[in-house]
């Protein structure tokens, strides 16, 4: 500090801060806004939690409402009377002090009120997943520290000094003594006040000396940041380099070893405090010569210094803390530092400008110039969700149609950004950023790591890595290093104990509209491991009949039987598992695992408690309790039953003709010549390049029945080389350097499309046009460089199952390898007619024919005399009814299943019909849990989910921010628990 002690301020010096924040509108934009803002979200947290609330809790929510609108009206009064006043910035020190006294003690008032009555707001059913407390804790003191920010300054800043130097030193003691009091006061004083006076006592010293050391500190900083302009552009360059550049990169350093508030260890950071610490730097260099070139420099560095400001402002209550657990703790004032510096300079540019030519034009270019950093951000997130949400769509929503498939996008965009969005689940989590892209992309749902590995493989041929490789990240640690990826990961399943027997199996029949029956099955399941207390969870799967639909489920909770509600498959999965990992406490849910499969769960399963849960199954057929057997307590031999008494039966719709139960007419089986269809691998590390005639000469050796063909090429992209069947002779000889012309290898093999697309070419060419003859069958073959083991993920092909037999599936190397992938057990199956469709008939599955014509008879194959005959039963179309709808329904499931992105139903709507009619499909499942706020939970993650796209997951809770808000707010909480249990 300059020995000679400068001359006294003249009475009229101007205050330390912009005219900006002394001004009545700064009480508006940094107080009234914040405070509504606070109250929409607690309204918000309130709706969503009231359900679970007891009287006393809601009691206390409303006093706490109550505080958050007072304190709005406060802050408009407050606006009001000053407007009215119309005081100047350069009022006196006593209107700022009082304002700043009176800002900072209502929004202290109100963090102690929220803080202290966590316990009596927050029933603990709902802080473990739906509304955690540090998220409660971080909305109060993320929009509560605004206004109290704003009283600080106008405490610190609201006038000059008369003397700097005396001023700086002193307010410097005092910043510094305020955390030794408080840590002196721990040590010595507490030990004479009982709890309950001891935490009051913590609390207002904490208040206390927290507000005063900021008071010292903000003053000191300004003070300084207005004396080293009197020193000239050194001393401000030097404020520049010590705010910009040594506290941030300090702070950065602390960082590494204790990530308080987050973890910041990534290279962009550091370089973006080196580039803002040019910045500000080169706008000073320029300030006397370029005004309005340092002023439109400053304003485009701004959001840096803006956006860390308030990443830690929520958490600098604890600086105090952390100094003294710290010691270098208070480099957690480093954003904020930083900050007044940056308003310190613009300021001072904003004087300069005052005077120019046009100065709305430099106002304006200062705006844009401020956009700058946040529309790149911006742009870089909608070019990413463009592109990814394309490739999302053509992998898992594809058009499975006859013409060619190809991808519409840009490969070099969806690099890019699949490279961009490896990144960002790889790097660290940036609070606000990283929340805002993943709602700008995904809408706060998640891209799982095995889906982006699918989308990279697909289109480029190889998955990236899960590892960053940014040489700044340490290694997990005692403090963790959180990525983006852990912030979206799934809680780790909890083992869960089975031992669950059912004990009793009740049945009742009750009869439906038109020859259908709705059998309730019953089940009381109760805990079987005398020796283990834990709860148990009833897990079993259940196959369900062809032409069987479930509509009807409820739950026994205390004795008392729940209905299920039908909810969209995935969210209620999420929601289930969620409660079951961590509040564990009465979910019960019913799923299809597969067409003719579902998958019951309940949980908990206490010792001693039994508990009660009903299916109602909608069965095509007039049904007594004494038609299903003698008693039984397994519910798989009762559905078995059920599909044994099964007749046939046949429903029009719109889509088609269905006809269930023909198993019961034993039709003869039909021996049907098979034809190769070859799918050649054309992906960049096992494209095909052998010689086709070579490949043909090894499969007539294999399979000498066959005599034609099929030719399809495919990467991420699917084309047909021959789209009739063929002779075998008469394919192309096509060899190695054809192939690169015909398709070029790049990406990896869409298997999944190209064998549904081949199944449908199958249906429309081969069994729905009239003809007497017996149509082939497919027998799929692979030609790859070499053969290899795949992981088959068939969805789009099961759906298109109802074209063959069971799928037949080989691999041939060029290298001579040979794999078989699937293999058809079924050497033969009936073969039936309905108009001009025919269809194989496989064991428990329902036939769908394309025709609807109502005088269209049914027909089946004979082989002996090679001809089509009657089936001797006549089947009668079903009256209209619960089933008839019921079999619509699934129609229109599969068409969305078969070809999701030109299917004429979305998921919205399949869901809606689904929950209109009662019906559970496959995109469906029925669910009971306990209380308003898990429905609540339902029916806000399923809104979320069906507007978005299909393949995308939901984003857990998140955890704490840092670990040191959970040290700070939790053991003070879990003492407040400790001492009121």
């Amino acid at each position: 500090m300059d020995p000679t002690a400068p001359a006294p301020e003249a009475p009229s010096a101007p205050p330390l801060l912009p005219p900006l924040f002394l001004r009545p509108a700064a009480t508006l934009w940094l107080w009234a806004l914040p405070a509504l803002l606070l109250l929409l979200l607690n309204l918000q947290a309130y709706t969503l939690i009231e359900g679970n609330m007891d009287a006393g809790q809601r009691n206390h929510a409303h006093l706490l409402g109550l505080a958050g609108v007072g304190n709005l009206l406060a802050a408009a009064l407050w606006f009001a009377f000053t407007k009215f006043r119309s005081q100047r910035a350069e009022s006196g020190y006593a209107g700022h002090l009082l304002r700043g006294i009176s800002i900072v003690g209502m929004q202290a008032a109100y963090l102690w009120l929220a803080t202290a009555w966590i316990d009596e707001v927050l029933p603990r059913s709902v802080t473990t997943w739906i509304y955690p407390e540090e998220r409660f804790l971080f909305n109060q003191y993320a929009f509560a520290m605004l206004p109290l920010f704003l009283g600080i300054l106008r405490i610190a800043c609201g006038r000059p000094a008369a003397h700097a130097g005396k001023a700086i030193a002193l307010n410097l003691v005092m910043a510094i003594s305020a955390p030794v009091l408080l840590f002196l006061m721990s040590h010595l004083f507490f030990g004479f006040f009982g709890w309950h006076a001891r935490e009051i006592v913590l609390t207002t010293s904490l208040v206390v000396l927290g507000v005063t050391m900021f008071v010292g500190f903000f003053r000191a900083t300004m003070l300084l940041l207005r004396r080293a302009s009197g020193w000239g552009p050194t001393g401000e360059r030097i404020a520049i380099i010590l705010s910009a550049l040594v506290l941030p990169i300090c702070g950065l350093l602390l960082n590494r070893d204790i990530p308080f508030p987050v973890d910041l260890q990534a290279w962009e950071v550091y370089a973006l405090v080196v580039a803002n610490t040019a910045i500000l730097l080169l706008a000073s260099w320029q300030h006397a010569h370029r005004p309005r070139l340092s002023f439109l420099l400053l304003c485009a560095s701004f959001p840096f210094s803006l956006y860390f400001f308030f990443v830690f402002l929520p958490y600098t209550p604890l600086s105090i803390l952390a100094i003294i657990v710290f010691g270098a703790g208070f480099l957690v004032l480093a954003p904020t530092f930083l900050f007044l510096l940056h308003l310190h300079l613009l300021n001072k540019a904003r004087q300069a400008i005052a005077a120019a030519a046009r100065p709305a034009r430099v106002w304006i270019a200062g705006v844009l110039c401020a956009l700058l950093l946040p529309g790149s951000f911006v742009a870089r997130g909608l070019a990413d969700r463009a592109a990814l949400h394309a490739a999302l769509d053509y992998v898992y929503a594809p058009v499975i149609e006859s013409r060619e498939l190809h991808y519409s996008g840009t490969l070099g965009n969806l690099r890019r950004a699949l490279a961009s969005h490896r990144s960002y689940k790889n790097g660290i989590y940036y609070p606000l950023l990283s929340d805002f892209y993943a709602w700008l992309v995904f809408d706060n749902l998640v891209l799982p790591d095995d889906k982006l590995a699918t989308l990279e493989t697909t289109f480029f041929g190889a998955a990236g890595s899960n590892k960053s490789n940014d040489p700044f990240r340490h290694r997990p640690d005692f403090w963790g290093r959180r990525s983006n990826r852990d912030r979206h990961r799934a809680p780790r399943a909890t083992e869960m104990l089975h031992a669950v027997n059912v004990s009793r199996l009740d049945l009742q029949t009750t009869p439906a509209a038109g020859p259908a029956t709705t059998v309730t099955l019953a089940l009381t399941l109760v805990h079987n491991a005398a020796a283990n207390n834990q709860p148990a969870e009833y897990v079993q799967a259940l196959p369900l009949p062809a032409g069987v639909f479930v509509n009807g489920f409820r739950l026994h909770i205390n004795g008392t039987p729940v209905p299920g509600r039908i909810v969209e498959k995935k969210t209620a999965l999420w929601v289930y598992n969620m409660i079951r990992d961590t509040e564990r406490r009465d979910p019960g849910l019913l799923v299809y695992t597969a067409p003719g499969e579902l998958e019951l769960r309940v949980f908990p399963i206490t010792p001693g408690t039994p508990v009660t849960v009903e299916i109602d199954f909608l069965v095509p057929a007039h049904l007594a309790e004494h038609d299903l057997g003698p008693p039984s307590t397994a519910p798989n031999v009762v559905l078995g039953t059920i599909g044994e008494r099964l007749q046939p039966q046949l429903a029009r719709s719109e889509r088609g003709t269905v006809v269930t139960g023909l198993d019961a007419l034993h039709l003869p089986a039909v021996d049907r010549e098979p034809y190769i269809h070859f799918i050649v691998d054309r992906s960049a590390d096992n494209a095909f390049t052998g010689d086709l005639a070579a490949a043909v000469r090894t499969v007539r050796k294999r399979f000498p029945r066959a005599s034609h063909a099929r030719v399809t090429l495919a990467n991420f992209a699917v084309a047909d080389l021959t789209t009739n069947l063929t002779p075998l002779d008469q394919l192309p000889p096509l060899g190695a350097p054809d192939w690169e012309s015909e398709m070029p290898a790049a990406g990896g093999l869409s298997l999944d499309v190209a064998l549904a697309r081949a199944l449908r070419r199958h249906r429309e060419d081969d069994l729905d046009q009239k003809s007497n003859t017996v149509p082939l069958r497919p027998l799929f073959v692979i030609l790859s460089r070499t053969a290899k083991a795949r992981a088959l993920a068939l969805s789009l092909t099961e759906a298109w199952s109802e074209a063959g037999e069971e799928l037949e599936l080989r691999e041939l190397g060029a290298d001579g390898t040979d794999l078989v992938h699937r293999e058809n057990v079924l050497d033969s199956v009936p073969l039936v007619r309905c108009g001009d469709s025919m269809r194989p008939l496989v064991a428990n599955r329902a036939v769908r024919f394309a025709t609807t014509a109502p005088q269209q008879s049914l027909e089946f194959y004979d082989s002996p005399s090679a001809t089509w005959l009657p089936v001797v039963e006549k089947i009668t179309p079903m009256a209209q009814g619960k089933w008839t709808e019921a079999v619509s329904l699934q129609l229109r499931q599969q068409d969305h299943a078969r070809s999701p992105g030109s299917a004429a139903d979305d998921l919205q709507a399949l869901v809606a019909a689904s929950r209109a009619s009662g019906i559970l499909i496959p995109a469906t499942s029925y669910i009971v849990v306990e209380n308003s706020a898990q429905w609540r939970m339902l029916e806000t993650g399923e809104q979320q989910k069906l507007g978005q796209n299909a393949a995308l997951e939901f984003v857990e809770t998140p955890a704490p921010p840092a670990l040191l808000v959970a040290l700070g707010f939790g053991v003070w909480v879990a003492l407040r628990r400790r001492r009121r249990d």
